[in-house]
This record gives structure tokens, C-alpha cells and sequence, in this order.
């Protein structure tokens, strides 16, 4: 009887020795915590990572049989021959300092990287639509061109023109459109101005119709209250009209800054006709 209370008082206590061995859960979890913690500042202990080993493999084995039975029942249609060779991970722990031309770009290349400027590539890009945006421009230049100077025609001959479809002037209309086009060439006098040599009566009747038609346009722009510019005197050019001279002025020269010039016609004036003169005369005679 001894004996056998001695033996259950020990299984006893063995089993109280293993439930006080074996931590709570949240004894567990904060023990990770700190774990944890304490691996992410110093080194891993081995003996902390044994025990957690340890607990996850009684938490595991619990699960296998479950799991085994299942993935028996998954994979009786597959054979051994399936399943492949595992792959290995391969990690190249190769110094990127040390300059290698398969690996590192070239110094030119790096230099665009560094700086703050526009790369060489995106250049060449926008050179070249630049380049194919210039030679469509060029292209089109010339119909441009014909078709502004065609519209500048169309503008200024737009008053000669009866019709929006009659494009191509005749008669009158047709000499005043030439001579329109010759003005904007360059021309110095149109064909409508006053010849220089013309006879006397053509002239006066030219005169008087342009002033007729002038009066007849200011009178009607008075009747219907329009103001228009004052008429400008035109003088003839062939009358020189002599300069008036100041009171006290010289009647001979120009009297400027305090002194009187005089030039040679004056002088002339003065003495009249020199005497050296007829003397020459008078012996070429003899």
C-alpha cells in the first residue's frame, strides 16, 4: 500500500511539475513580444528558438494526421514522376562599387542621370519632331504664299468687281486692276495720273471735273451732317514769292549771330558790271 501511494503521489507531482512548466498563452504571447523585440536590437537566442520550435511542433502534430488524410484523399491521382525538382534560390551578393562595364553605365550616361538637364534621348526625340514639323512647314509655304498673295489681290480689287463670281475683271475695270497690281509692284506713278505733256484743254477739263466732283461730295456730306477735312490750296510752283524782310533788316545779304554775308550776286549788284571786262573786249576788237 505504501509503494503504490508513493507512486501515484509521484505521477502527481510529475504531472503538477508539467502543467507549471508548460506557460499560459498569454504568458506565451508576451514572451514573443519581448522575443521579438529583443531579436530585432541583439542577436536571436538559440535556446528561446528552440523552445518556440518546439511548442509549434506540438501545435503542428496535433493538425498533421487531419491534414495527411486530407492531401491523401487531394493527390491519389497523381504519381511521384509529377512532382519536379525543387528550385533554389540564388542570391548574387556582387559589390556594385567595383566598376564593371556589364554592369555599370558608362560615364556619359551617368553624367545625364546626375544632372539636372534635359537627357540626349528626349533631345533627339524633340529634334526630330522638330525637324519633320520644319520640313512640313516648308512644304506648305508656297501654297501659303500663293494663296495670301491671291487673297491680298482678291482685298484690294474687291471695290472693282460687279459680281462675287466674276473673279476676273474687264474693261475699265480690268485697266484699273492692272494698274493697281503694277502700284503694288513697285510702280512710281499709276496710269490715271495727269500726263506731264498733254494738251491745255484736256488738262483744264480734267481740273474741272475733279473739282466738280469734289464739290458735289462736300455737299452732300453737309446735307446729311457728315464733317469733313477743309479743302487744301494746292499753290502753283512756277511763282516764287519774294521773302519779306524784317524792319531794320539789310536789303542785301543775310544778317545772322551778328554778321552780314554777302554773296557773290549781291556783290555783283552792288558794283554792277566790272570794267576789266570791256577793256578785254575792246582789244580783241582792235
Amino acid at each position: 500500500m505504501t509503494s503504490q501511494k508513493k507512486r501515484k503521489l509521484s505521477t502527481d507531482s510529475r504531472a503538477k511539475e508539467s502543467r507549471a512548466s508548460q506557460p499560459s498563452p498569454e504568458n506565451q504571447e508576451s514572451a514573443d513580444i519581448f522575443r521579438k523585440f529583443f531579436e530585432s536590437r541583439f542577436q536571436p537566442l538559440d535556446g528561446v528558438v528552440k523552445d518556440s520550435a518546439v511548442i509549434v511542433a506540438q501545435q503542428v502534430s496535433s493538425g498533421e494526421s487531419d491534414e495527411d488524410e486530407d492531401l491523401d484523399e487531394d493527390l491519389d491521382g497523381f504519381t511521384d514522376d509529377d512532382e519536379g525538382v525543387p528550385e533554389v534560390k540564388v542570391v548574387d551578393y556582387t559589390d556594385v562599387r567595383k566598376e564593371d562595364s556589364s554592369v555599370l553605365l558608362d560615364k556619359q550616361t551617368r553624367k545625364a542621370l546626375l544632372s539636372s538637364k534635359v537627357s540626349s534621348f528626349e533631345a533627339s526625340k524633340t529634334g526630330s519632331k522638330r525637324a519633320t514639323k520644319t520640313k512640313e512647314e516648308s512644304d506648305e509655304e508656297p501654297d501659303d504664299l500663293k494663296n495670301d498673295l491671291a487673297l491680298q489681290r482678291l482685298l484690294k480689287e474687291s471695290h472693282l468687281l460687279d459680281s462675287a463670281s466674276d473673279l476676273n475683271p474687264t474693261g475699265k475695270n480690268r485697266h484699273m486692276a492692272i494698274d493697281l497690281r503694277l502700284q503694288a509692284l513697285g510702280a512710281k506713278t499709276s496710269i490715271y495720273t495727269q500726263q506731264k505733256k498733254m494738251p491745255k484743254s484736256q488738262r483744264i477739263g480734267i481740273q474741272a471735273k475733279a473739282a466738280k466732283r469734289e464739290d458735289i461730295r462736300r455737299r452732300d456730306a453737309r446735307e446729311n451732317g457728315v464733317i469733313l477735312a477743309k479743302p487744301t490750296v494746292s499753290k502753283p510752283k512756277g511763282i516764287v514769292k519774294k521773302r519779306d524782310r524784317g524792319v531794320g533788316a539789310p536789303a542785301v545779304g543775310k544778317f545772322s549771330g551778328g554778321t552780314l554775308r554777302l554773296s557773290n550776286r549781291d556783290l555783283t549788284s552792288i558794283r554792277g558790271p566790272s570794267s576789266k571786262g570791256l577793256k578785254g573786249t575792246k582789244r580783241g576788237r582792235r
